[in-house]
């Protein structure tokens, strides 16, 4: 039944407060006990058990509790047991994991293995290879169990080098050693093949050598070798390693040769693919994955007539295709466009693979996504969201990142806030990558579903899960797009004070905000935010200096231009076509004409750019509006000189210029010449310009007919 609020646990024996700790951990009440075990000794394995709970839970608030009142005992240091728990609650934070290292460390006590398995393991969430490091250096383990975390966490950590020095000097030569010793440790299977990998990847030839010489005929060993190899582009070294295997006289298999072939492929040598399918057939090991494999070599040289008659030749021989072999084929005809010819096709593969009794999988769904866009019909659309909802598989958050990317890409609202609903609403689908997270940021953010976004981004950092530039890029411009840019702001500096995730940060992220400024006319804080991305040296771009001219442009201070422009060749950055049309529109806007032109003439002398259609459309608009006709029919003829074609835009634009000179029949006659000569109607932005013109110029029949 509990304490009351007036009982405490402290008279309590310990067995008894240890008992009411694994009460509340599995009622998960933990965070409503804690205080009542204010003042109260409390035995290690309760201690233990409290932050067990914290870690599994991932909540370190609720671990730093349990921390403050650990170490309130009287008298009770914390044992190297409890510092292990702290430090497997504090995985991801880089600073307290250095803190716990530190502490432990100036106790001067030899490390426990337990306290260094713990830290390893937190410090690969935190990807604090600088701490891994001093505890290498400080513990020097000799343990066979801590020594394979180390390495396996260096290898995982790309630190190839790392990884065979801590096998060489403390494993073949424990340290104090003045040889090796005759009879070293010897790890496991797995770790010796991740460090042979590592050995091939940092090109120590020799070691990895050293690990097949060893066992000359272990199949797993030597398939990683190859793989190996491979993945370095060094076939003959994939070959050679067959050679020894071979000559090993362990017996043969499809496995084998296979490997050998996927070398082929990865080394992009065709022909070399083509000889060993032969080699492989001859010596009757040739399989669906043979088959499959000299498809996808096939298909990477774009060969798809080629690639389809294996799949005929496979089935001579008696195989029948498999998912495998139907998704490379859809694949490939996804990657080589979305003519109307090459979406026939794909369908009619997809067609094929059910009649063959071939389930469309996970994959399947995934390319068939890749594949829609904003002109997709709405026929392929539906066809493909059918086949994810009748898939057997169920919905994982690759595919889900897939679903929502594509719902956004097509240009759907509602398809993609019915799909955000049903994945609501899909039980067992945790969501546990950054990236996937960033896609469904993204959605939620089209679909103007403000508390969407901010959920997601709750539970990302709830959970721990470090966000990556892109992700924090889809959340600040989710928030922007959704207009609360300050909000969007105050998330940068929350980012800026987190030590684990400021270095996610860059110029694409800031400039997000400096848009949002911009487009409420918030000349001030762009200024803040530009002059906050100095003081924090984050390499500009040329799209920095862009945002900022187009601010000065839709704020009417096209004076701070000139400083801009400064600040931007200071730091090497070459202006773009965009940065003069962004000058040459504040200026027009403005009302300062001749400066717009200015700008342009200053381009032409300078740079090899030449203006656009949207560089013209601003110095018509300008013309138009101060009625200087023969300067924008000028303009145009230059613009037509030089190949720039105008638009419908620009047709509205000289029906407005011909308006203001009060110039009715040269509107119409304009439109009517423009429109001819380049082959396009004139929308309806067009016409009610032409309208407006009649009703202006008194001739409102004109208008109606």
């Amino acid at each position: 039944s509990g304490l009351s609020s007036t009982e405490t646990p402290s008279n309590a024996p310990q067995h008894i407060v240890s008992q009411l700790v694994d009460l509340a951990c599995r009622e998960r009440q933990l965070a409503e006990f804690l205080p009542l075990l204010e003042g109260t000794p409390i035995a290690e394995d309760a201690i233990w058990a409290m932050l067990s709970e914290c870690a599994k839970r991932k909540d370190p608030a609720l671990s730093q509790s349990v921390e403050r009142l650990v170490r309130g005992q009287p008298g009770q240091a914390l044992s190297e047991g409890t510092y292990a728990l702290l430090a497997r609650c504090a995985a991801g934070d880089s600073a307290r994991l250095q803190t716990l290292f530190d502490e432990v460390a100036a106790k001067g006590a030899p490390l426990s293995a337990d306290f260094a398995m713990a830290l390893l393991s937190s410090c690969a969430k935190a990807r604090c290879t600088k701490l891994a490091d001093q505890l290498l250096e400080r513990m020097q383990p000799k343990q066979l169990q801590v020594l394979s975390a180390f390495i396996r966490f260096y290898v995982e950590e790309e630190q190839f080098e790392k990884a065979c020095r801590v096998y060489e000097q403390h494993v073949l030569k424990p340290a104090g050693s003045d040889s090796p010793t005759k009879q070293p440790m010897v790890l496991d299977s797995r770790i010796e093949r991740c460090l042979m990998s590592a050995a091939l990847r940092c090109g120590r030839h020799d070691l990895a050598k050293n690990f097949l010489d060893a066992s000359p005929s272990d199949v797993a060993k030597h398939i990683a070798m190859i793989r190996s190899c491979a993945s370095s582009g060094n076939l003959a070294g994939a070959r050679e390693v067959f050679e020894t295997l071979r000559k090993s006289g362990v017996e043969m298999n499809s496995v084998i040769y296979n490997t050998v072939l996927d070398a082929c492929v990865e080394c992009r040598d065709l022909r070399a693919a083509e000889a060993w399918m032969e080699e492989t057939k001859k010596e009757g090991f040739a399989d669906v994955v043979s088959y499959n494999t000299l498809i996808k070599a096939h298909l990477q040289g774009d060969n798809f007539k080629k690639a389809r008659s294996l799949m005929e030749e496979m089935r001579a021989a008696g195989l029948q295709p498999n998912r495998v072999t139907f998704n490379e084929l859809v694949n490939g005809l996804v990657a080589r466009g979305s003519s109307a010819a090459h979406r026939a096709e794909i369908w009619s593969i997809v067609r094929e693979m059910k009649a063959a009794g071939v389930k469309p999988n996970q994959v399947t769904c995934s390319i068939l996504l890749k594949s829609l866009n904003a002109w997709s019909k709405e026929a392929e659309i539906v066809e493909t969201m059918d086949l994810i909802t009748d898939m057997e598989d169920p919905m994982d958050e690759v595919l889900l990142s897939s679903v929502v990317e594509a719902c956004v890409r097509i240009g759907k609202p509602d398809l993609l806030a019915e799909k955000l609903k049903q994945f609501r609403s899909t039980e067992g689908l945790a969501v546990n990558g950054s990236h996937t997270f960033g896609s469904l940021i993204k959605a939620y953010g089209h679909a103007k579903d403000i508390n969407g976004v901010w959920r997601c981004w709750t539970e990302m950092r709830s959970r721990h899960i470090r966000p990556t530039s892109i992700t924090l890029g889809c959340m600040v411009e989710a928030v922007v797009s959704n207009g609360d840019t300050e909000g969007a702001y105050d998330l940068i500096h929350q980012i800026r004070e987190d030590e684990g995730c400021r270095d996610a940060l860059n110029a694409v992220i800031f400039c997000s905000v400096l848009k949002g400024f911009t487009r409420e006319k918030k000349i001030q804080r762009v200024w803040t935010v530009y002059e906050e991305m100095l003081s924090l040296e984050v390499e500009l771009s040329v799209v920095t200096y862009n945002t900022l001219l187009d601010a000065c442009a839709r704020c009417g201070r096209m004076d701070r231009a000139p400083g801009i422009v400064e600040d931007m060749q200071a730091k090497g950055i070459t202006p773009n076509l965009i940065t003069y049309s962004t000058m040459v529109k504040g200026h027009c806007q403005g009302g300062d004409l001749d400066r717009g032109f200015a700008v342009l003439e200053e381009m032409r002398s300078k740079t090899r750019l030449q203006p656009d259609e949207i560089m013209y459309n601003s110095l018509l608009d300008g013309c138009a509006q101060n009625n200087l006709v023969d300067k924008g029919l000028a303009l145009l003829e230059q613009m037509q000189r030089e190949g720039v074609q105008p638009s419908n835009f620009t047709l509205s634009l000289l029906v407005k210029l011909m308006n203001r000179a009060r110039k009715l029949d040269g509107a119409f006659a304009i439109v009517e010449e423009i429109s001819q000569k380049f082959h396009f109607r004139p929308n309806v932005h067009v016409y009610t310009n032409l309208i407006q013109a009649c009703v202006a110029n008194r001739n409102l029949q004109r208008g109606v007919t």
